[in-house]
Order: structure tokens, then C-alpha cells, then sequence
């Protein structure tokens, strides 16, 4: 008996852990700052110290929340669009098909949505209007 690996369903799995913890610190921040609930965050508050979170950007939690949604947008745009290239003696063309793997749509959807939060949020925070 042979079993299949479906990398669409292992490249899902694989950026869903990818964004939980950009996922859930935004959850956690807004909850406290935004809705002045603050009782997850103070409780996670040491463990995102020793990981590293009020440290600059190297091998921490920082560059997880950052480039974890980065990583499994690439990732699922891979298991979702398919590019075929022809080249013909005059032509030369190309064919871009998305496949209906939903998940992974949802996955791709959701980290560009979190990508553009973090983004606005940038923004926002250093904009010296």
C-alpha cells in the first residue's frame, strides 16, 4: 500500500504555524492596548522577554512576527498558482491557472491581510504627522 503526501495540505499546515504567533501577538496587543483587556498580555508578557521581544531585529520572536506571514504567503501562493511558460518561434506566452485548493486561499488571503495590518501599522506608528 503507498501513501501520498498532498504538499498542498502540508504547505496549509506549515503557514498556518507560521502565522500563529504574528496572529496571535496582534491579538494579544489589541486586546490590551486597543480594548484595555490586558490580562493576556501581561500573563504572556515574560515569555515574549525571554524569546527576545524587546530586543532588535535578529534570530528572535521579532523575526518570526515579521517575516512568518512573508513566508507562508510565498508558501501557499505556490500550492495555489501555477505558471506554465511557452515559448514559441514568435511568440512568447504565459499561463497563469489558480487551483482550487481553498485553504490555501484562505491561508494566502489571511497572511496578506496580516502583512497589511503590520504594514499600516508601521506606518502609523513612525508617521511624524
Amino acid at each position: 500500500m503507498t501513501t501520498s503526501v498532498n504538499i498542498a495540505n502540508m504547505l496549509f499546515w506549515f503557514g498556518a504555524l507560521l502565522l500563529l504567533p504574528a496572529t496571535s501577538f496582534i491579538f494579544i496587543s489589541l486586546l490590551k492596548y486597543g480594548l484595555g483587556l490586558p490580562y493576556l498580555f501581561d500573563s504572556a508578557e515574560p515569555l515574549l522577554e525571554s524569546m527576545g521581544i524587546k530586543e532588535s531585529f535578529g534570530f528572535n520572536i521579532n523575526l518570526l512576527i515579521l517575516l512568518g506571514p512573508v513566508l507562508a504567503l510565498l508558501l501557499n501562493l505556490y500550492a495555489v498558482v501555477k505558471i506554465e511558460w511557452y515559448n514559441e518561434k514568435e511568440n512568447f506566452s504565459a499561463k497563469v491557472s489558480v487551483q482550487k485548493h481553498w485553504w490555501n486561499m484562505v491561508l494566502v488571503i489571511f497572511s496578506g491581510l496580516l502583512l497589511a495590518f503590520l504594514f499600516i501599522y508601521a506606518i502609523g506608528e513612525n508617521c511624524r504627522c
